[in-house]
Protein backbone atom coordinates (compact mmCIF):
# COMPACT_ATOMS: atom_id res chain seq x y z
CA UNK A 1 0.00 0.00 0.00
CA UNK A 2 1.34 3.41 -0.98
CA UNK A 3 1.46 5.00 1.95
CA UNK A 4 3.07 8.05 0.64
CA UNK A 5 0.74 8.75 -1.78
CA UNK A 6 -2.05 8.19 0.69
CA UNK A 7 -0.87 10.97 2.81
CA UNK A 8 -0.14 13.33 0.54
CA UNK A 9 -2.69 13.01 -1.35
CA UNK A 10 -5.38 13.18 1.55
CA UNK A 11 -6.74 10.04 0.55
CA UNK A 12 -9.50 8.60 3.25
CA UNK A 13 -8.65 5.29 3.52
CA UNK A 14 -11.65 2.90 5.25
CA UNK A 15 -11.46 0.02 6.01
CA UNK A 16 -14.35 -2.58 6.00
CA UNK A 17 -15.47 -5.22 8.55
CA UNK A 18 -15.21 -9.14 7.87
CA UNK A 19 -15.68 -11.91 9.69
CA UNK A 20 -12.59 -13.21 11.68
CA UNK A 21 -13.62 -16.47 13.47
CA UNK A 22 -16.03 -17.73 11.37
CA UNK A 23 -13.61 -17.66 8.28
CA UNK A 24 -11.39 -20.04 10.21
CA UNK A 25 -14.34 -22.19 11.32
CA UNK A 26 -15.39 -22.45 7.42
CA UNK A 27 -12.09 -23.54 6.16
CA UNK A 28 -11.97 -26.09 9.03
CA UNK A 29 -14.78 -27.71 7.75
CA UNK A 30 -13.75 -27.48 3.63
CA UNK A 31 -10.19 -28.71 4.97
CA UNK A 32 -12.01 -31.60 6.48
CA UNK A 33 -14.16 -32.51 3.97
CA UNK A 34 -17.55 -31.75 6.02
CA UNK A 35 -18.96 -30.26 3.11
CA UNK A 36 -19.42 -31.61 -0.12
CA UNK A 37 -19.06 -27.55 -2.23
CA UNK A 38 -18.93 -29.49 -5.80
CA UNK A 39 -22.45 -28.70 -6.42
CA UNK A 40 -22.05 -25.19 -5.75
CA UNK A 41 -19.57 -24.92 -8.86
CA UNK A 42 -20.73 -24.25 -11.97
CA UNK A 43 -17.47 -24.65 -13.17
CA UNK A 44 -13.90 -25.40 -12.71
CA UNK A 45 -11.85 -23.63 -15.58
CA UNK A 46 -7.80 -23.95 -15.96
CA UNK A 47 -5.38 -21.11 -14.92
CA UNK A 48 -4.68 -20.79 -18.74
CA UNK A 49 -8.59 -19.85 -20.08
CA UNK A 50 -8.57 -16.93 -16.29
CA UNK A 51 -10.31 -14.66 -18.56
CA UNK A 52 -13.25 -16.85 -20.19
CA UNK A 53 -13.57 -17.43 -16.10
CA UNK A 54 -13.93 -13.90 -15.09
CA UNK A 55 -16.00 -13.26 -18.23
CA UNK A 56 -18.50 -16.46 -17.02
CA UNK A 57 -18.51 -15.59 -13.30
CA UNK A 58 -19.07 -12.22 -13.81
CA UNK A 59 -22.85 -13.40 -15.33
CA UNK A 60 -24.90 -14.78 -13.01
CA UNK A 61 -27.30 -15.47 -15.43
CA UNK A 62 -24.64 -18.72 -16.63
CA UNK A 63 -22.63 -19.17 -13.44
CA UNK A 64 -23.13 -19.39 -9.66
CA UNK A 65 -19.33 -19.95 -8.59
CA UNK A 66 -16.65 -20.69 -10.82
CA UNK A 67 -12.99 -22.13 -9.84
CA UNK A 68 -9.51 -21.30 -11.40
CA UNK A 69 -7.29 -24.66 -11.09
CA UNK A 70 -3.42 -24.89 -11.84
Amino acid sequence: MPLNAIVAKEILLRGTFRFHEEFAHAVDILARGALDVAPLLTRIVPLSDATEAFELASDRGRAMKVLLAF
